[in-house]
């Protein structure tokens, strides 16, 4: 397969100043590929940069396994992130800021002004946080067909918030505000570098570790932290009016999906699937590839054409 073009994209026209640019990949079909005309927005997530979708391991390539298919896979380094320009005032990073400047991105791509050809459908994929960003820019700016979301949910992680951060559940307006304090406080940088371990399962052997510690950056502190506290996006989970797929491995953090999916039952068009043998890392579990056709027969099943 063909390797992804690198495409640098000036954002300073909406960032906060010293944002100068956002970096994705693009990842084209291969020669002899039927293109089907849908790109995939891939948005890492918390810890992550873009090569979250295309782990440096045979076979744990997400973003290769679309392009191999027909799409077009765009993955994608928030401001911020990876080689993504670092505002001077990294508290700026707030979740609408990052969705913002990644809507603007997603407008050019789709008006052809970035890769040649303009797609005809868009479904945006993300994963944990960047599923909340993904949900946040939808809500904002709109931009895709359809939402599929990884291993995320409204509800947070409340069994890891300290009191100070507890308080704000299911008030995002006070949360937005008292965010910087509660950063300072608990990691002292809004862009701190977490000591993690990355063996969410049981199958994943040195070298996928490996590899996403490879993918790993520094975490949006403002973001992540507001994607842990009950309810911080209620109002934009409510504003949904595209189909959502839903995905959480069996052994995921956070809110089960059966506490999840009221939430999204407004979208009008919902579907959970439940990723067998996997912890909250998908893209590594032994069935990733089950996750693959499965998110394929959704899109098939939510666009108005075919997707093989």
């Amino acid at each position: 397969m063909s390797e992804p073009v690198r495409v640098v994209v000036d954002v300073r026209e909406v960032a906060p100043a010293g944002g100068e640019c956002v970096v994705v990949d693009v990842f084209a079909p291969p020669p002899g590929t039927a293109p089907t005309g849908v790109l995939w927005w891939l948005l890492p997530g918390g810890g992550m940069s873009r090569r979250y979708w295309d782990l440096d391991v045979p076979g744990h390539s997400l973003a290769r396994a679309l392009a191999a298919r027909g799409h077009v896979a765009v993955t994608v380094d928030h401001l911020g992130v990876g080689e993504s320009s670092v505002p001077d005032d990294p508290y700026e990073l707030t979740a609408h800021t990052v969705a913002d400047v990644n809507a603007y991105v997603l407008a050019r791509l789709r008006d052809g002004e970035l890769v040649p050809g303009r797609p005809g459908t868009v479904l945006g994929l993300g994963h944990s946080a960047g599923a909340g960003l993904l949900v946040t820019q939808q809500s904002r700016h709109g931009g895709c067909d359809a939402l599929a979301l990884l291993g995320y949910g409204g509800r947070g992680m409340p069994e890891k918030l300290d009191a100070d951060a507890a308080r704000y559940a299911d008030d995002p307006d006070g949360l937005r505000r008292a965010l910087p304090d509660l950063v300072r406080e608990r990691f002292g940088t809004p862009l701190p570098d977490l000591d993690r371990r990355h063996g969410r399962s049981h199958a994943a052997d040195d070298g996928v570790k490996g590899a996403l510690a490879r993918a790993s950056a520094p975490l949006l502190a403002l973001v992540g932290l507001a994607s842990m506290v009950p309810g911080n996006a209620r109002d934009e989970i409510a504003a949904l009016d595209v189909p959502v797929f839903l995905a959480h491995g069996d052994r995921e953090i956070g809110a089960p999906l059966d506490e999840i999916a009221p939430e999204f039952v407004g979208t009008g068009d919902l579907t959970l699937f439940r990723v067998p043998d996997s912890g909250h890392h998908h893209v590594v579990s032994p069935n990733r590839a089950l996750l693959v056709d499965r998110l394929l027969r959704w899109a098939g099943s939510v666009l108005p054409q075919e997707v093989p």
